[in-house]
């Protein structure tokens, strides 16, 4: 997977709800570990270039180093430096490219991606990033040209499908977004970003394969809290209460703030169950963790008028309002409590 899909994935992952939030899964001694680790390997790098200064592979490496760990000013001095000790090695504009793209400098990033094509025209990875950059700046007609040339020179190209599948997708074509989606998960039977797709799609078309995809994308990558969002999403919208809740607690398990699922939790008990109470808790637990959380005010306002707390319901209608003014629902709930009391 290449680091531009690192840069944006979350915005291909969610294309279908778009939910924003913040996970934190690392536990204190890991983060520890890690501090430890890329500290050992930043003083390798370093005597390596201490070693042989003339050696532009230890500017390289040291380069890819800090853009790892978002130190992009000391990425570029390097891979800079390691274009000026070798201006023929493709793989350092493509590492340029990064950077670039890390900094939002998108002109710059296709100038050093073109220069690596020049140098080598069957470089696969200057021809997938091209056709990311591409994807981004919705230019559909350079991003199939680049994927389409990959493709051509390397016909086992899992990501080269995925692109166009994405490309496809946002052109309105499912059928084909769909068959790229799947080439790329045949090609890469590891590839979560694609079973997450065709689980989008598959949603969207209310299509009971939506679950399968999006089940096999949460064996990949178990600790990825969004497709397990997904997947209790697809199952809520199946009616599928049992599965939508145990999924939703599934990610709760490892993503204990993710207010969306304590939403949708909440939301089945106050439809589906009948369950005002445990609704009342869980829409407090996403308030908790979002105290702007419109739609949360009002279904904890309404659980509380359907279990007879008027009291209570007023003042979460009323904060709803408070946040977004002239929200119909609160102000439809406040009218049926005046006419009750």
């Amino acid at each position: 997977m290449s680091r531009f899909f690192v840069l944006w994935g979350l915005l291909l992952l969610l294309a279908a709800s778009s939910c924003q939030h913040s996970i934190r899964t690392d536990k204190k001694a890991d983060k520890s570990e890690v501090v430890t680790s890329a500290a050992v390997e930043l003083d390798s790098l370093n005597l390596a270039i201490a070693s042989d200064s003339l050696d532009p592979e230890g500017f390289y490496n040291r380069s890819k180093y800090y853009l790892q760990h978002s130190e992009t000013n000391q990425a570029l001095a390097d891979i800079n430096r390691a274009i000026q000790l070798n201006s023929k090695n493709a793989g350092y504009f493509v590492t340029l490219a990064d950077i670039y793209l890390a900094v939002n400098r998108v002109p710059n990033c296709l100038e050093a991606l073109l220069k690596a094509m020049e140098l080598d025209p069957v470089n696969n990875d200057a021809m997938l990033k091209l056709s990311e950059v591409y994807l981004l700046l919705k230019d559909y007609e350079n991003c199939f040209k680049y994927s389409g040339m990959a493709l051509d020179h390397e016909r086992i190209n899992p990501v080269a499908h995925f692109i166009r599948g994405y490309a496809y997708m946002e052109l309105g074509d499912t059928a084909l977004a769909i068959r790229n989606f799947q080439a790329a998960a045949d090609l890469n039977q590891k590839y979560y970003e694609a079973y997450v797709q065709l689980g989008i799609l598959y949603s969207i078309a209310k299509s009971p394969l939506a679950a399968g995809y999006l089940e096999a994308a949460t064996r990949i990558e178990p600790n990825r809290p969004e497709g397990y969002y997904l997947l209790g999403m697809a199952y809520q919208e199946q009616e599928n209460i049992q599965k939508a809740l145990e999924t939703y607690h599934q990610l709760l398990t490892i993503a204990p703030n993710y207010k969306e699922a304590l939403y949708n939790i909440g939301y089945i008990h106050l439809v589906y169950t009948g369950d005002y109470k445990t609704a009342v808790d869980y829409f407090s637990r996403a308030i908790a963790i979002d105290p702007k959380y419109v739609d949360a005010y009002f279904n904890r306002g309404y659980s509380f008028e359907l279990s007879g707390d008027y009291e209570n319901a007023r003042k979460d209608y009323q904060k709803a309002l408070e946040i977004l003014p002239n929200y119909e629902r609160s102000i439809e709930g406040l009218n049926r409590l005046d006419k009750a009391q």
